[in-house]
């Protein structure tokens, strides 16, 4: 089973890319949305840094689009996760795709990047100092009918 990492902003506009992969992939696939998060750049600012302190959560729309996304396309992906990547350096993501057995990395083509948090970033200069193939996703739709979706309905293509 093949394990696809893709860059995402938390929004559920960056989740309308699926719709592409869910179309090029043979058999099930493990999706991880990676967020990626600088570290403090401060010595006081690291003290209370764990895994569990986060300095942005996912929201709770975006877990119910993600959670919407794996059931209409149960064929195409097996499980959707939402992993963070602290760091700024080619090493440190190169640890982050061993660690989570990462295959190929599919990035959004013209996804505007919008920063969750004051310390997110566009990671997507970090790829090409990996070995992994990288491909570009589209933006494709049900129904060609959105561009840029904000609510889990636009997403599905659904008019209200």
């Amino acid at each position: 089973m093949q394990n696809v990492m893709i860059p995402t902003d938390l929004s559920i506009r960056s989740l309308s890319y699926l719709h592409h992969l869910a179309t090029q992939t043979e058999g099930p696939v493990r999706i991880t949305l990676m967020h990626a998060l600088r570290l403090p750049d401060s010595l006081l600012d690291c003290w209370p840094f764990s895994r569990s302190h986060r300095y942005v959560s996912v929201p709770d729309d975006f877990r119910e689009a993600c959670e919407v996304m794996k059931n209409r396309y149960s064929q195409a992906f097996s499980q959707i996760n939402v992993e963070f990547f602290y760091g700024t350096t080619a090493p440190a993501l190169r640890n982050f795709i061993r660690a989570h057995e990462i295959d190929r990395i599919a990035v959004p083509d013209q996804l505007h990047y919008h920063h969750a948090g004051e310390n997110s970033y566009n990671p997507e200069s970090l790829f090409r100092h990996t070995k992994l193939p990288v491909s570009k996703l589209r933006l494709t739709a049900p129904r060609q009918v959105v561009t840029a979706p904000a609510s889990i309905s636009a997403l599905l293509g659904v008019q209200v």
